[in-house]
C-alpha cells in the first residue's frame, strides 16, 4: 500500500488529465464518465486544466501524485468576490482520493494545500459543500479537519444542461 510520505501534493498540468479522469471514474459516482469514452473523458478534464492552467486567478487545480506517478487524489479550488465580506474566499468544488488510497492522509494533505492557498491569496474563509450521503460526510471527516457545519444555510441549483454527474 502506499503511504501517505510518498504522496506529493503539486498542482494539476494538462498532461494530469488521463490520471484525474481514470480517477473520477474509478469513484463510480459519476454518470458521465460511464457514458462516455475513456478518450472523451480525458479530452474533457484536458480542456478544463488548460483553461484553468491559463487564468489561475481564478482557480488551483490540485493533484496528490505517488512515487509511481500515480494520481491518488484530486482538487479544485475557486477564487470568489465577496461583497458582503468586503474581500474573497476560496470555494472547495471538488475533493476525491482513490480509492486505494484512502486513510493515508491525503484528503487532509489536499484540504491542508487548499487552505494554505487560500491564505497566501488573503481570503477572508474558505468553504465546500458535502453530500450528507457521502461516506466522507459520515465518518465526519471535515469537521475532525476543523471544518463547521452551517446547519442554517440550504444550496439551490438550477441545472443549466440536462447532464447527470451525481
Amino acid at each position: 500500500m502506499t503511504s501517505h510520505l510518498l504522496n506529493h501534493i503539486r498542482p494539476a498540468l494538462p498532461s494530469d488529465a488521463a490520471g484525474i479522469s481514470e480517477l473520477l471514474h474509478g469513484i463510480g459516482w459519476f454518470k458521465a464518465y460511464e457514458d462516455r469514452s475513456a478518450t472523451q473523458n480525458t479530452e474533457a478534464i484536458q480542456s478544463l486544466l488548460i483553461s484553468a492552467h491559463a487564468e489561475p486567478e481564478r482557480s488551483l487545480l490540485l493533484v496528490a501524485e505517488d512515487a509511481q506517478q500515480r494520481l491518488n487524489g484530486y482538487c479544485a479550488i475557486h477564487w470568489l468576490p465577496v461583497a458582503v465580506l468586503q474581500g474573497w474566499e476560496g470555494y472547495v468544488s471538488e475533493l476525491f482520493i482513490a480509492e486505494r488510497a484512502r486513510g493515508l492522509g491525503l484528503g487532509q494533505q489536499l484540504l491542508d494545500a487548499a487552505t494554505e492557498a487560500a491564505r497566501a491569496r488573503d481570503c477572508l474563509r474558505i468553504w465546500l459543500v458535502n453530500n450528507r450521503e457521502r461516506p466522507s460526510y459520515a465518518r465526519g471527516f471535515y469537521s475532525q479537519q476543523g471544518w463547521s457545519e452551517q446547519a442554517e444555510m440550504a444550496r439551490f441549483v438550477l441545472p443549466l444542461r440536462t447532464i447527470d454527474n451525481s
